[in-house]
Parts: structure tokens; C-alpha cells; sequence
């Protein structure tokens, strides 16, 4: 019987120890602040026989080659580190999200530059999120937000043996300046009563999207959601209409056969005069592609230009303002948003439960429904002392 041989060298880089095939490799760390150098061994389970290891010794090719494509230099800059982690990210991410990722990196790398990662530390990261405050005058909640980001790639430098420790993740923002620097917000006024709803109907009935403006109020829809509504979406026979796709704006504009959540994918019973109303857009859609003729876009969505060319995500948005800026007697600071939140207001005033509410809207978290439940109860409740006040304290005007 062949004795088993002994634990040992079987190539470079290849060991044999009880009876199986390791790899081992050099693996560097931080300790100390020092750079190190420790041997790294890696179980091939392959049995230690000839055989074995002109495969063994393939694999530890491989995983050398690999190791060198994502090994990171120690004297890395931020800039080209931040650019690895973003391309990292890119694959796990909705595009709109690396969009805010893009933005706020983008603070960071412009001002550090050049810098190594190794040489950023605390002090540096405090006169940095300072200046975002009071020089850029980026608002506390987008600074919040950069740290994170600033945060979670410094936290992949110390897993990469770059720096010992993480030195923005400590970092207190300056609670001071963030209050001096921060814009006022009026956020008693970001949506409409039932009176200024009815009012803000009025005002737009000649207007180019009011049937737009009409669903996003009605049925409280997300920008992405009506402008991603599509004549699949609309069963005129059933009278119903699902929210199943969306339009978004990222690095590029998006357009999914997904919603925002699942609870966002739902569907909305029409009334006869709803029905009408696609109608008359079905209609009125026909006969612009009758003018354009080849020159009309094709595409099965409901909103969109006279030519059939689609609308880009801030339209809705910007021709909202505009309304709203003509008509000084309705809420100013209101976005287009704000219709979302308007349906909301009205489900409220008109004593719908809570629950119901959710789900015509399609919020996911029932606390989102009760935050917008009770901005709009303390509205009506504030608006109901000052009536309140005014009969009991009425304002007589001077005689002269």
C-alpha cells in the first residue's frame, strides 16, 4: 500500500496538504497603517494526484488574472476610485437612482480633484461638507445624502486594504449651518383643496394637457405613471384602466412595463364620462395622424405631442408651473406633484377611510398615507379656527 504523500510544494503556487490541492496567493492588507504581505490559501477540492495539478494550477491562473483586472492601487486617487465603485454599482441600481449616485459623486470629485483615498481624513471631509453648505449652499437634506454615498465608497477602501478606517462615516454635519444656510419651505400650501382643486379645473379647460392634469388629480398618479399610461392600459369594454408601466428620467429617459412598487400596479374602475374623455383623445389622436401622415410617430402611448413624438418627463412639470404662475389666487409653492397629493386631500375631506386611500393611490406604506392624512387635517382644522376667530374677533375698519 502506497504511503500518502507528504504535505509540500506540488508547483508554483500549488500545496498539498491532507491529501488535497490548495492555491496560494499573496494577499496584501493594511495593518497598522503598514502595507503587509500574508499568504492566502484557497481549497481547490481536488485530491492531491498528478492529475490534479495541471488543473489546480489553471485555476490559480485564472484567479490571478482576475485578481489583478479588480486589484485597486493603494495610491488610487478618489476620482478614479469613485468611478470603479459607480461602475460596480451600475449593474445593481435602477438608472434613475445611479442618476442621484452620478450627481452626488460628482460634488465629491470636484472638490477633492486629484487626492488620494489614502490621504483623506476627517478634518477634510468636515471642511468639505461645510463648504457644501456654505459656499455651494446645497440644501441639508442633498448634503445628508452625499455623505452616505461618500460613506459607502470609503467603506469599500477599507475592505480593499486602501485605509484602516472609514473617516467620513464618523463626520457630524454642522447642525448650525445647516439650519443658517437652509432654504425657507412653505409646506403648508403643496396641495389643493377640494374649492382649489374645482378652481384649478376650471382655469385649464382650453389647456393642451388638461386631460392629463384631469388623471394625474383624479387618480392621484405618479409623473412616471400618467405619462406612462398607454391605449393597452384602457378596456373601454370592462371601463377599466391599469397602472402597469412607467416613464422615467435617469441618465436616459426609461420606459418599463414596471411600477414604482407593487402596490403601485393597480387598476382604476372608469366612470361613462372617463370613457368619453379617452375617446375623444383616441379621436383626436386618429385625426393628427391623419394631418402628419408618414410624419407621425407611432406609439401606443395616450399622452404625447400632436405628431405622436413623446413627451420628455419634465413637460408636464415645467407647463404645470406656468399654469400655476398665471393664476396667483391658487397655492404658488403647489408642484405638479402636488396633484398626487391633492387626490389625497380630497379622498380626506370627503371622509374616505385610510385604507381605501392607500390603495387608490397605490402607496405602499400605509405611514405615507397618515403623513399626508394629517398635513391636510391640520390644514383644515387651522383654516377652521381662523374662520373661527374672525366671527368671534371681527376687523372693523377705521373710520376717517
Amino acid at each position: 500500500m502506497a504511503r500518502p504523500k507528504k504535505d509540500g510544494r506540488r508547483a508554483t503556487g500549488i500545496q498539498g496538504k491532507k491529501g488535497y490541492l490548495y492555491i496560494m496567493i499573496d494577499n496584501y492588507v493594511i495593518k497598522d497603517g503598514a502595507k503587509v504581505r500574508e499568504k492566502k490559501w484557497i481549497s481547490t477540492g481536488l485530491a492531491d494526484i498528478p492529475d490534479n495539478i495541471k488543473k489546480a494550477t489553471e485555476i490559480r491562473e485564472r484567479l490571478l488574472h482576475s485578481k489583478k483586472t479588480t486589484q485597486v492601487d493603494l495610491n488610487v486617487s478618489l476620482s478614479d476610485f469613485i468611478d470603479i465603485f459607480l461602475n460596480k454599482k451600475k449593474r445593481e441600481i435602477s438608472d434613475t437612482t445611479y442618476s442621484a449616485y452620478l450627481y452626488r459623486a460628482d460634488k465629491i470629485v470636484k472638490y477633492f480633484g486629484s487626492a488620494k483615498v489614502k490621504d483623506i481624513d476627517e478634518s477634510k471631509v468636515e471642511v468639505y461638507l461645510d463648504r457644501l453648505l456654505e459656499v455651494d449652499h446645497v440644501q441639508p437634506r442633498t448634503v445628508k445624502d452625499i455623505k452616505v454615498l461618500f460613506a459607502s465608497i470609503m467603506d469599500i477602501a477599507v475592505k480593499e486594504g486602501i485605509i484602516g478606517y472609514n473617516p467620513v462615516k464618523e463626520v457630524i454635519i454642522n447642525k448650525s449651518l445647516a439650519a443658517e444656510y437652509s432654504k425657507e419651505k412653505n409646506t403648508g400650501e403643496e396641495f389643493f383643496s377640494y374649492e382649489e382643486a374645482q378652481l384649478f379645473l376650471s382655469r385649464i379647460q382650453d389647456h393642451e394637457l388638461y386631460e392629463l392634469f384631469y388623471c394625474t388629480l383624479f387618480f392621484g398618479l405618479r409623473r412616471e405613471e400618467v405619462l406612462g399610461l398607454r391605449w393597452s392600459a384602457i378596456n373601454f369594454k370592462d371601463k377599466t384602466m391599469r397602472i402597469n408601466h412607467t416613464v422615467t428620467k435617469g441618465t436616459k429617459i426609461n420606459r418599463m412595463n414596471t411600477t414604482k412598487t407593487a402596490a403601485s400596479d393597480r387598476t382604476y374602475p372608469l366612470t361613462d364620462e372617463q370613457i368619453e374623455l379617452f375617446m375623444r383623445l383616441k379621436n383626436q389622436e386618429d385625426e393628427n395622424r391623419r394631418l402628419f401622415g408618414r410624419s407621425y410617430k407611432e406609439n401606443d402611448y395616450i399622452f404625447k405631442h400632436e405628431d405622436g413624438s413623446l413627451f420628455y418627463p419634465d413637460y408636464p412639470t415645467k407647463a404645470f408651473g406656468k399654469v400655476i404662475k398665471r393664476n396667483t389666487d391658487l397655492p404658488q409653492s403647489i408642484t405638479f406633484h402636488g396633484l398626487r397629493t391633492s387626490c389625497v386631500s380630497i379622498l380626506v375631506h370627503e371622509g374616505r377611510d385610510i385604507k381605501s386611500i392607500q390603495e387608490w393611490v397605490g402607496h405602499a406604506d400605509i405611514d405615507t398615507t397618515l403623513r399626508i392624512y394629517a398635513k391636510v387635517k391640520e390644514k383644515e382644522a387651522k383654516r377652521e379656527v381662523s374662520n373661527t376667530m374672525s366671527n368671534l374677533i371681527p376687523l372693523n375698519s377705521k373710520s376717517e
